[in-house]
């Protein structure tokens, strides 16, 4: 078979870790089919027998959108290639190929939650555009024959509705998740007697990094001595978050929190093992990565009251779901997991991979 993989829009973010991933189990599952992989220039193209890899140069996602299945039709044609499975790892499909098989990853999450972003707010801005344009493109470009991939069960059920497609159509793969042995990481020294905490991410306004500072603000208030004690790493930069930021020193709180830059990932793991708890108030997750990882150690999590958080951390002792809303919980969640120093049973997951399920569409 001629199949063809569309990784023409994947520049960042989990993205490129769907389209790494495949590229790692594809040598397995390639058989006697040929692949043909249209990429952005800037991903890895991985030397594989019957693999031939096309780069596709635009750079704008709604231009690839509305003009890249003309093109691709046309190299096809130009190239005498008829395709007998489309896969688009982009979430949008490819209407330009009629008698084929087609198969969409989908993994942007952000349409499938409730939320209001501005379009005249620079930092809303992309979330508009995701929240409210990105639905209405993607769906127009998808077959009635096509068979979607999700990561998770949680979204496979906010897909289905959201959109309107039928569960049969929907397949759950969840993404390999490296297995961390914590006996093999030493806590990082932070040279003080704090409490230290892990917020990762930046202020985006799904993350809610403002409940986190209003918590803050009520702890502060209520136990003057702790607080004292406590400080939050957050691996993003004033720069990049410049609403928490602000908030921050508007709140008097500033001194509580840490700037910490993007962090290395063998450093994030040796946080994780030498803080008291993660904190990940995001309202909007597709699989969650830093929970697995914290989970991974032991350490407590205090998590925002969502779907996705319940999937991903079920059968984990450690966390503590809050609504997002109610900012008085989470400060005293905070001074308890600062005040009892526990650690729980790390979370085990199941290492078999799930990228059997997506090549078996293929077929």
């Amino acid at each position: 078979m001629n199949i063809f993989v569309i990784a023409t829009t994947l520049q960042a973010g989990g993205g490129i870790t769907i389209y790494k991933q495949f590229l790692s189990h594809l040598p397995e599952f390639i058989g006697e089919n040929k692949y043909w992989i249209f990429v952005n220039p800037v991903l890895p193209k991985v030397d594989i027998k019957g693999v031939t890899y096309i780069s596709f140069p635009l750079q704008s996602k709604i231009k690839r959108i509305l003009f890249e299945g003309r093109w691709l039709k046309n190299y096809a044609k130009k190239n005498g290639i008829s395709p007998d499975v489309v896969v688009s790892l982009q979430n949008n499909g490819y209407k330009c190929f009629d008698d084929c098989k087609h198969i969409v990853y989908y993994h942007q999450a952000l349409p499938l939650y409730p939320g209001m972003y501005s379009l005249f707010k620079k930092s809303e801005r992309i979330f508009f555009n995701y929240k409210y344009i990105f639905p209405i493109l993607v769906k127009r470009t998808w077959k009635k024959n096509t068979q979607f991939v999700v990561q998770t069960k949680v979204v496979k059920e906010r897909f289905s509705s959201f959109f309107g497609i039928s569960k049969d159509k929907i397949h759950v793969c969840f993404p390999d998740i490296e297995e961390i042995d914590p006996s093999l990481y030493k806590p990082y020294s932070w040279g003080d007697n704090k409490k230290h905490l892990i917020y990762v991410g930046d202020d985006c306004k799904y993350r809610n990094g403002a409940v986190l500072i209003e918590a803050m603000t009520t702890l502060k208030a209520r136990n003057p001595k702790l607080v004292e004690l406590i400080k939050i790493h957050i691996t993003s930069t004033p720069e990049k978050s410049p609403i928490m930021n602000e908030l921050m020193i508007q709140k008097g709180v500033f001194s509580y929190f840490m700037f910490e830059g993007v962090v290395d990932h063998e450093k994030l793991l040796e946080y994780y093992k030498a803080s008291s708890a993660l904190i990940i108030p995001s309202s909007i997750e597709t699989v969650g990565l830093p929970m697995l990882e914290a989970a991974a150690f032991g350490i407590p999590i205090l998590a925002a009251d969502m779907d996705f958080a319940h999937e991903v951390l079920k059968g984990y002792n450690g966390v503590k779901f809050i609504s997002i809303q109610d900012t008085t919980k989470w400060a005293k969640e905070l001074e308890n997991v600062c005040m009892i120093q526990n650690l729980f049973s790390p979370l085990k997951r199941n290492v078999n991979s799930d990228w059997n399920i997506f090549f078996s569409l293929l077929k």
